[in-house]
């Protein structure tokens, strides 16, 4: 069995496993209960928020990018990826997005594939300093405190790296040591530690770092004010100053392997973080759901269409996957 098919099998497994303990114990006639209570004027404006994400989203990595490179032509490719991470197993969406902008700006694709790795490194830090400024005064279970333990280790690794990629002498030894291998995997990898440290010593500005981190706050805000629209639509009481924690560890909790779009593992999630704040399990899967289709409705009517305007094949993108390794 190959790592892929693996990873999906296993990805699979797990959603099916999460969503039969994001259902258990729930009665189908309290969900039922919950739709019915709720005021579906507001339905429509986490879209609103979800779409305005994805602009800020484009917008940072259109300054990541950096030449000529257009906010429409990352928002367009960003949303190619989006369709690809909720159609296709293995989350290949990343590379979809780098690969989509580099075949319309004609620009190396391990250099556009660099830049959806520095954008999703900003994403991370966006999400984490979320997550304190609204981190809840009241006391967490300590699975929430491990994670967020883990979260800081991680994100002080991963700064760690980027300073060190960034400088050229540590990246062309480490480049090195990859290509004299003469393995063609190791080779790529080689050539993307160039590409990344090309990349991360042109945005090493600390202006240029400031913004980042500044829009992947408010692109990750946004999505929190979708959350609790979706929320007040179902009239479930819940402060808005617990929403943003909840959304920040909801996606930061989804980069573990799952079915396409995410399915169980956002249930499962969502249920546990609302009912931190006393939220019950049937109006946490509802609320779930409803935010759910929010997202992931429009993400698939764009990235189809945007796909079909590219003239990009999904076959031509699961081609693409070996080169992203």
């Amino acid at each position: 069995m190959t790592r892929k098919r693996f990873i999906t099998i296993a990805g699979f497994i797990l959603s099916i496993l999460l969503l039969y303990l994001s259902l258990k114990d729930v009665k189908f006639y309290e969900i039922i209960d919950t739709v019915k209570k709720g005021d579906f004027r507001f339905v429509w404006i986490p879209v609103i928020f979800i779409i305005l994400a994805a602009i800020l989203s484009a917008i940072k990595w259109a300054k990541i990018l950096g030449g000529d490179v257009k906010f429409s032509e990352t928002f367009v490719a960003l949303f190619i990826g989006l369709f690809i991470n909720n159609v296709l197993p293995a989350r290949i969406g990343e590379v979809a997005r780098g690969y989509a902008i580099s075949k319309k700006k004609g620009i190396s694709f391990t250099y556009a594939l660099s830049t959806v790795l520095v954008d999703r490194f900003f994403d991370l830090i966006g999400l984490l300093l979320l997550t304190y400024i609204f981190l809840p005064k009241s006391t967490l279970p300590p699975k929430v405190y491990q994670a967020l333990y883990i979260l800081i280790g991680f994100l002080i690794l991963c700064s760690a790296m980027m300073i060190f990629m960034s400088r050229k002498q540590f990246a062309k030894i480490i480049a090195y040591r990859f290509a004299k291998t003469k393995k063609p995997r190791l080779f790529r990898i080689a050539r993307r530690i160039m590409e990344v440290q090309e990349n991360l010593a042109r945005i090493h500005s600390p202006v240029n770092i400031a913004s980042y981190i500044i829009i992947a706050f408010f692109q990750w805000l946004c999505m929190s004010i979708g959350l609790y629209f979706a929320v007040l639509t179902l009239n479930i009481s819940i402060p808005f100053m617990y929403i943003p924690f909840v959304c920040a560890l909801l996606n930061m909790g989804v980069a573990v392997p799952s079915s396409p779009g995410y399915v169980g593992i956002y249930q499962f999630l969502l249920v546990y973080l609302l009912s931190i704040f006393d939220v019950p399990k049937h109006e946490g899967f509802t609320v779930s759901v409803l935010y759910h289709a929010s997202w992931y409705f429009p993400y698939n009517i764009l990235g189809f269409i945007f796909l079909m305007k590219e003239h990009l094949k999904i076959r031509e993108i699961q081609s693409l996957e070996g080169k992203s390794e």
